[in-house]
C-alpha cells in the first residue's frame, strides 16, 4: 500500500480513532466482560428474527461514537440514498447498482434511463411465475411429451454460487421430485458426471449468463446442446433450453426460443442476482411463494439498513466493526463459520461478495489507497472447522475476526443433536473471546479474538433473504468507507482476456511461430502441454 495520504487517513475521525485504538488495544475482550457483566445488552440487536450480538468486539461505547462520526464524515447516508435512488454508484462502468429493487414489492415508481425498471422486474417475476407452475403441474413436456424431471443451472461465479448456495439453504422445503444439478466446471469429468444422471428427454438446461458470452458457461452449454442434437434434431431443444441474459439477442442466436429468454439488466451484478431470473433454479425447487419471501426477507433488510439511525443499523455496525478490525487491529483474515449444514455454501457465497466486491486497491478518484481494504474472506460449517483450521485461530499467529451464524431452532434436526450444534458454535465463540489460560505453555489459548453471532430462529426463506441483503449492505458500508467501488471486477475481467490469449497458444501447432510469446514460465508449460499432448 504505498497510496499518498488519503483524505480518509488524514480526517479528524480517523486520527481520533487511530488514537482510541491506542488505548482499547490494551484491554483485553475477557476483560471488558469482566468490567460491565450486561454488556451484551448494550451491544446487540434484534431484526425481524435476526439476533446480532457484536459485544465480542473490542469496543466501549466511545468506540461506536467515533464509528459513527467515521461514518458521517463519509457521507454514508448520502450514498445509501444514491444506491437506493439508481444514482450511478458504479462510476467505472457508469451505471446504478439496484439489486434492491429486484426484491421491492412496489409495482412501479422507480424509472432508470426513462424506464420503469419495477414493470420490469415485476413482469420478469410472473414470468417465472408461469414456468414454475408448468413444470409443477407437469404441463411443460420435453420434445417426446415426457415431463420435466431434471433441471440443470449452467453459469460461474455469481450465476452458480447463489443459486447453489439458496438451493442448498432451503432444500428442505422442495415439494417436487425435481432433480437439480449446478454445473460451473468445464474439465470433461464434470459433464461426464452429469450425462451419467440424466436423460436428455427430461432436462431443461438453464443457461444463466450476464453477457452470453461467458467462456465458461458457452462451452458447456454449446457442448450440451451438440450432443442433445447428434442424439435427436436441432428443433429438439426448444423445450430444454433457457436462458437468463442481458444479451436476449445474443441467446436467441444460440437458438433459444424468444419466449424462454428472461431478461437481465446491466445494473445488476451477477454477485446481486440471485433476486432476478438468476434464481430461476431455486424457484422451480422452493415454488415461488417461497421464492418471493427470499425477497420479501432482503427488503426487509432493505428498509432496515434504509431507516435505521447507525447505532440500530445491523449492516452499518457489522461494516463499521470490520473497517475497526481491518484497519486498527490489522486483521487481514475473516472466518464465515455458519453452524446449519444447510448454508454449506454461504461461506464461499461470501467469499465472492466481499472479495469481487472490495478486493480493491484504487480508490474512486483513481488514487491508490494507503490503507488496507477486504480481508480475505474464507470459512466452512463450523463443526468442520473445529476439526480443521480452528487450531490455527485458537493457538496461531495470525490476527483474524469472525462471524458465527446459527439458527436457534430446526425442526427437521433431533433437539439433542441440535443443542450438540448450538453448544459447539457458543463454545468457539467463548473461546475465541477468552482463550484458555494453562501452566503447561502448549496447552494455552491466546483468546482476543474479536467475534460475531448472528442468530437466526430458524433458516427460511424470509431467514435467508435478510441474511443474504444484511452481508450486501455491509459490503456497501465498507467500501464507502474506503472510497472504493464494489460494483466493478477489472481484475476479473483482464483474467478473461489473458485466458483468450494463453487459450490460442495452447491450440497453435508447435511447428507453427507463436504469435505472442509469454514470460518464461508460461511459455514453459504451453510447450509442456502441447509435447504431452502432440
Amino acid at each position: 500500500m504505498n497510496g499518498i495520504e488519503s483524505g480518509l487517513t488524514q480526517s479528524d475521525s480517523w486520527k481520533n480513532l487511530k488514537q482510541h485504538f491506542l488505548q482499547i488495544k490494551k484491554t483485553p475482550l475477557a476483560e471488558l466482560f469482566l468490567n460491565d457483566p450486561l454488556r451484551v445488552k448494550k451491544f446487540s440487536l434484534t431484526e425481524k428474527n435476526l439476533y446480532f450480538d457484536y459485544s465480542k468486539n473490542p469496543i466501549v461505547e466511545k468506540t461506536l461514537t467515533l464509528l459513527v462520526q467515521l461514518a458521517n464524515n463519509a457521507h454514508l447516508k448520502q450514498h445509501i440514498n444514491n444506491l437506493f435512488s439508481g444514482a450511478c454508484v458504479n462510476t467505472t462502468q457508469q451505471l446504478p447498482a439496484l439489486h434492491t429493487a429486484l426484491r421491492d414489492p412496489r409495482k412501479k415508481g422507480l424509472i432508470v434511463n426513462g424506464e420503469d425498471i419495477l414493470v420490469q422486474i415485476h413482469a420478469t417475476l410472473n414470468k417465472m411465475q408461469r414456468v414454475v407452475d408448468q413444470i409443477h403441474q407437469h404441463q411443460w413436456h420435453g420434445f417426446s411429451g415426457k415431463k420435466i424431471t431434471d433441471i440443470v443451472n449452467l453459469g460461474i461465479g455469481g450465476s452458480d454460487l447463489g443459486p447453489l448456495m439458496a438451493f442448498q439453504a432451503l432444500k428442505p422445503l422442495q415439494q417436487n421430485s425435481l432433480r437439480f444439478h449446478f454445473i460451473s466446471q468445464i474439465d470433461e469429468r464434470t459433464l461426464s458426471n452429469l450425462l451419467k444422471k440424466i436423460n436428455f428427454e427430461t432436462s431443461l438446461f438453464i443457461i444463466t449468463s450476464k453477457s452470453f458470452s461467458t467462456c465458461e458457461t458457452l462451452l458447456n452449454a454449446t457442448t450440451l446442446v451438440k450432443l442433445f442434437q447428434e442424439k435427436f434434431t436441432s428443433a429438439s431443444i426448444k423445450q430444454h433450453f433457457l436462458a437468463v441474459t442481458c444479451q436476449i439477442e445474443k441467446a436467441i442466436t444460440f437458438g433459444i426460443d424468444p419466449d424462454h429468454v428472461f431478461p437481465l439488466w446491466d445494473w445488476v451484478g451477477g454477485r446481486y442476482s440471485l433476486w432476478s431470473a438468476v434464481g430461476l433454479s431455486i424457484a422451480l425447487a422452493i415454488g415461488m411463494p417461497n421464492f418471493r419471501e427470499l425477497l420479501n426477507g432482503g427488503h426487509a433488510m432493505d428498509q432496515h439498513f434504509f431507516r435505521q439511525p447507525w447505532l440500530s443499523n445491523i449492516p452499518v455496525l457489522l461494516g463499521l466493526l470490520s473497517i475497526w478490525q481491518v484497519n486498527f487491529f490489522q486483521s487481514s483474515a475473516h472466518a464465515i463459520l455458519p453452524y446449519d449444514s444447510g448454508l454449506k455454501y454461504f461461506p464461499a457465497y461470501l467469499q465472492q461478495l466481499e472479495m469481487e466486491s472490495n478486493g480493491k486497491s484504487t480508490r474512486i478518484n483513481g488514487e491508490p489507497v494507503n490503507y488496507a481494504t477486504c480481508p480475505i474472506i474464507f470459512g466452512d460449517i463450523g463443526l468442520n472447522a473445529q476439526h480443521a483450521f480452528n487450531q490455527l485461530f485458537h493457538q496461531g499467529t495470525a490476527h483474524f475476526s469472525a462471524d458465527f451464524i446459527c439458527t436457534l431452532r430446526d425442526p427437521k434436526l433431533n433437539i439433542q443433536h441440535h443443542q450438540h450444534v448450538i453448544a459447539s458454535a457458543l463454545s468457539q465463540s467463548k473461546a475465541f473471546m477468552e482463550g484458555y489460560y494453562s501452566n503447561i505453555s502448549y496447552k494455552n489459548l491466546p483468546g482476543n479474538h474479536a467475534n460475531n453471532m448472528l442468530a437466526l430462529n430458524e433458516l427460511n426463506p424470509f431467514s435467508l433473504g435478510l441474511l443474504i441483503a444484511l452481508y450486501e449492505h455491509k459490503v456497501f458500508v465498507q467500501s464507502v468507507i474506503w472510497q472504493i467501488n464494489p460494483f466493478d471486477q477489472w481484475g476479473v475481467e483482464f483474467g478473461k482476456q489473458l485466458n483468450k490469449k494463453i487459450y490460442q497458444s495452447l491450440n497453435n501447432p508447435r511447428n507453427q511461430q507463436l504469435t505472442e510469446r509469454f514470460d518464461s514460465s508460461t511459455q514453459e508449460l504451453i510447450e509442456l502441454y502441447q509435447q504431452i499432448n502432440s
